[in-house]
């Protein structure tokens, strides 16, 4: 009985040790791709529809100190799915929207309007920064549908990470998905 017992934990720690999980986890880059990534591989799924096969994290740049930006560093997974010069136009349109909205200008004004009018204008009116990430989010699902889907990939809003870093989930290539 304990031999029993013993053969069947083996093998099913064996077995775990072999495959992938079912839903893929954004992780830092330390070099290549593991042996068993979908990475050049034949792509499967549909956005929308399956889980992606891997996920692409793009790192936050804090270059300019405190200010939100993404750095615009072609990861090389994106090879073949979009060129650099999208990638790049694409985090710059990202950036510039997010410098905008943590302007300190604008924030200054709006804590002014608001202390003034008694709190009543956080009612009545939407902050900067609240508009300038509504205008992110149309960004966002305009890139989507432009750029990144066509291509087998999707943007996934990084607020929900709290801005720490932007994921692209790796699906499947155009070609596939008119079949």
């Amino acid at each position: 009985m304990f031999l029993l017992t013993f053969v069947y934990s083996f093998r099913t720690i064996s077995l775990c040790r072999r495959s992938r999980t079912l839903i893929p986890k954004s992780s830092y880059y330390f070099g290549p791709p593991p042996p068993g990534s979908a990475f050049g591989s034949h792509p499967t799924g549909q956005i929308g529809l399956h889980h992606p096969r891997e996920i692409i994290r793009v790192e936050r740049d804090y270059t300019g100190g405190e200010l939100i930006q993404f750095a615009p560093i072609y990861p090389l997974e994106l090879e073949g799915r979009i060129t650099p010069t999208q990638f790049l136009e694409s985090m710059n349109s990202i950036n510039e929207l997010l410098i905008s909205a943590h302007s300190v200008r604008r924030a200054m004004i709006d804590n002014l309007v608001s202390v003034f009018s008694l709190q009543l204008s956080t009612v009545l009116l939407s902050s900067h920064y609240e508009k300038e990430m509504k205008r992110l989010q149309q960004l966002f699902d305009e890139l989507n549908m432009e750029v990144y889907n066509p291509s087998g990939l999707n943007l996934l809003w990084p607020q929900k990470v709290a801005f720490l870093f932007l994921e692209i989930e790796y699906y499947v290539s155009a070609s596939v998905l008119s079949l």
